[in-house]
């Protein structure tokens, strides 16, 4: 099966949310075609209520194995009317999901259709919904992942990959890890007055301004690993105040986000956040974080599951792939926190969730021939 015909099937579909309540359809027909091609190849599958796609195959070697990636990708935007449509241009195709992560799947059947022996005992392949998108479910927001676990408590496996986007500069890289996050919202809490007498009111609004010059003071998060650089401030990402052009504003609302490193305790960020926002004098600010934090991971460097990606993709492409730290997040941090199971993120992708969207088409070969060297019998 070639990965590239997959993929422009894949693309095809609208695997996005259209309702907040309802799984799509693009969702449902997707699920059910890979379904397919993994029954196809031996594999026994079972398919949830969101339409996560599980998949396991039994062989005579050593140990299980999870294949991870999702197939839902964000919404298009308005301005890229032929999302849909696969388009190739010279070594890129273009499309919704060809890089996030509908290309790591297309890479990942192709492998498979290609496996007749194995060096683990049990091959699990996951292609997950709910990943880029989210479902409200008797009340709650419910993500794809968390959702199977808390369905499947007794869910393992040895070691993984999660198949996201990590080429960089046209280069292979692998991460050990991804950030977490924590969020918060600060409220300014002035008092209401005419814009004529605005002397008799307190502008939340100008408060509010004094309090994004505090937070950006704050020095941001810093890591570094053999020659890989990240850097973390805090993101204000909505503002809210005011109800009427002729009224000082009386109250202002900001929501923001703080990337964790793996080196760095969510704790003394929100202690960090804190003192900065007490040290405003003169303003009434409220502070709330949201207790529901994300912590980061790391797998470490002498693992197993680090030690093959990096032997698979040395062995395939003839150079060491630079070890880096995923910026955001991916169900790898569900499967390390909620399942134990240890896995590193690599995948043929560069970029996802912007118009034009697109892969390379050799670095989508490639995978392939990673992906087979992780899974071949051992010499």
């Amino acid at each position: 099966m070639k990965p590239v015909e997959i993929l422009k099937q894949l693309i095809e579909f609208p695997t996005f949310q259209t309702t907040p309540d309802k799984v799509a359809e693009g969702m449902k027909d997707c699920a059910h075609f890979l379904s397919d091609q993994l029954e196809a190849f031996g594999f026994a599958v079972k398919v949830d209520d969101l339409f996560n796609v599980t998949a396991e195959r039994a062989f005579d070697g050593k140990k299980s194995f999870l294949m991870n990636t999702h197939f839902d990708t964000v919404s298009p935007s308005s301005q890229w009317a032929d999302a849909l449509t696969p388009r190739l241009k010279g070594k890129e195709l273009i499309g919704l999901g060809a890089s996030d992560a509908k290309g790591g799947i297309a890479a990942t059947l192709s492998a498979l259709s290609r496996v007749d022996d194995c060096r683990f005992a049990k091959l699990i392949v996951q292609f997950m919904n709910y990943e880029d998108n989210g479902i409200q479910l008797g009340g709650k927001r419910q993500l794809g992942m968390p959702y199977f676990l808390s369905k499947n408590p007794g869910f393992k496996a040895d070691y993984g990959v999660n198949i996201e986007p990590t080429v960089r500069n046209d280069k292979w890289t692998v991460s050990l890890g991804c950030t977490g996050r924590v969020s918060f919202t600060v409220t300014t809490i002035g008092k209401e007055a005419h814009s004529s007498n605005p002397r008799q009111g307190k502008n939340a609004i100008y408060d509010m301004a004094r309090v994004i010059s505090a937070l950006r003071r704050i020095p941001p998060g810093k890591f570094k690993m053999e020659g890989f650089e990240g850097e973390m401030p805090i993101n204000v990402a909505l503002i809210e105040g005011g109800r009427a052009v002729n009224i000082v504003p009386g109250e202002c609302k900001i929501t923001c986000e703080r990337r964790i490193f793996p080196n760095e305790k969510p704790k003394q960020i929100i202690r960090n956040i804190q003192t900065a926002l007490d040290s405003l004098k003169g303003v009434n600010a409220k502070c709330e974080f949201n207790p529901n934090v994300q912590p980061p991971y790391i797998v470490d460097k002498n693992h197993e599951a680090l030690k093959l990606a990096v032997d698979s993709v040395e062995g395939t492409v003839g150079y060491r792939p630079q070890l880096r730290i995923g910026l955001g997040r991916t169900d790898s941090m569900y499967l390390y926190h909620m399942a134990g199971i240890k896995t590193v993120i690599m995948g043929p992708g560069h970029t996802g969730h912007v118009i034009g969207e697109n892969i390379n088409i050799d670095r989508l070969n490639e995978f392939v021939a990673i992906l087979e060297n992780m899974v071949k019998p051992e010499a």
